[in-house]
Formats: structure tokens, C-alpha cells, sequence
């Protein structure tokens, strides 16, 4: 099983080369006339991958996140603006990355942008969406700890109440505002996520 990779910071594929510096570009991307904001081109990513059918996404990113775990809006851009989305489909898992934009919102709404492309491939009835994206099966994550060492579970411990009341117990420690990091709340979401998802829940 591929464990969850974070939400932050950016977990880049394995093998998926980088674009260069010098050949990114700005988007053309917009909302209602409007430059993007991060919140808008991932609550866009969040749309097509429900109609594509897909399950378990996570968006992973270099921007910070809001305490529900999805990236936060009005902060500057990172230094890395690269985006990989991870979600599962037809217990397959995928990962699509996307750098060659100057903003996240930009790379966030290019995986949108190419997802509907995908979708509209397979109504044209030539290939399904699982053929069109065979090149994004995604590899591990580097550096992602299994979900029971994060939570401090074993597999005979783990049942959905129990996951609960570790993820609860251990963000309470976890925020910034305690002595945490983002980084840690990250790891601890992920960690209940992939659990949950290990249980069949």
C-alpha cells in the first residue's frame, strides 16, 4: 500500500523531473476575471476529482494549511511553487504534479484543467480516465511514515474510534500555538487519513 504523503510540505513525486526556473511561466488562469487564489484553484482540483470518480485526495503543496488541512489563501508565494495531487482510482493510486507555473493557484488549476481534459477523453469513448492516466500511477512518497507509527496504533489496536482519539489527542499537542508545527499537523492528518482508508472507513 502507498502510505500518505504530506499535505505539507511538498511531497513531489518520485521520478517526475522538475521544470526549470527558467522555463515557467505565467498562467492564464482566472476566477470571474480574477487572478486565482489558492482556496479557489484546489476547491477546483476538489471538484473534478469528485466527478472523475476519484477517492482519497490530498493536495500537497509549499503553502501552509488551515487547520482543517487544506492550503491556506493570502500567504506569499513559496519559494517552490509546485503542486502534486494524490488520489486513488479503482484502488489504483495516482499522483499528478504540475510546476510549470510562477503561482500554486496556477499549478493547482492546470492538474484541474487537465482532469477535465481526461474526463472529456473518456466521453469521447476511446479510452477510459484509468488508461488516459496510466503515466500518473504514483510511486511512495519519499518520507512518509506509516500510519501506525504516527498515531501510535498497531493494526490490532486500530479501529476507527481509536484513530479518532489518537488524531484528536495528538494535534492537540501538535499546534503551532502549543509548541507544533504545520508540518506535524500535517503528518498527523495524513497519518488518520491513511488509516481510515487502511480500515475500509
Amino acid at each position: 500500500m502507498m502510505e500518505a504523503p504530506p499535505a505539507f510540505p511538498l511531497a513531489w513525486p518520485v521520478g517526475k523531473p522538475r521544470t526549470p526556473a527558467a522555463q515557467r511561466k505565467g498562467g492564464k488562469f482566472r476566477s470571474s476575471g480574477r487572478e486565482l487564489t489558492v482556496a479557489v484553484a484546489a476547491a477546483r482540483v476538489e471538484d473534478e476529482l469528485q466527478k472523475l470518480g476519484a477517492r482519497w485526495p490530498l493536495i500537497s503543496s509549499n503553502v501552509e494549511l488551515t487547520l482543517s488541512g487544506r492550503p491556506r489563501s493570502g500567504q506569499r508565494e513559496p519559494d517552490d511553487r509546485g503542486v502534486c495531487v494524490y488520489f486513488q482510482m479503482g484502488g489504483k493510486p495516482y499522483a499528478m504534479a504540475c510546476d510549470r507555473y510562477t503561482t500554486v493557484a496556477d499549478n493547482l488549476a492546470a492538474v484541474a484543467a487537465h482532469i477535465d481534459a481526461t474526463r472529456a477523453i473518456e466521453r469521447h469513448g476511446v479510452a477510459t480516465a484509468a488508461e488516459t492516466l496510466q503515466a500518473f500511477q504514483a510511486l511512495a512518497a519519499p518520507g512518509a511514515a506509516h500510519w501506525t507509527a504516527t498515531l501510535g496504533l498497531s493494526r490490532d489496536q486500530a479501529t476507527p474510534d481509536a484513530i479518532k482519539a489518537a488524531h484528536r489527542r495528538l494535534l492537540a499537542g501538535a499546534h503551532p500555538d502549543q509548541g507544533g508545527s504545520h508540518d506535524r499537523m500535517a503528518e498527523i492528518n495524513a497519518a488518520r487519513d491513511a488509516a481510515l482508508k487502511d480500515l475500509g472507513s
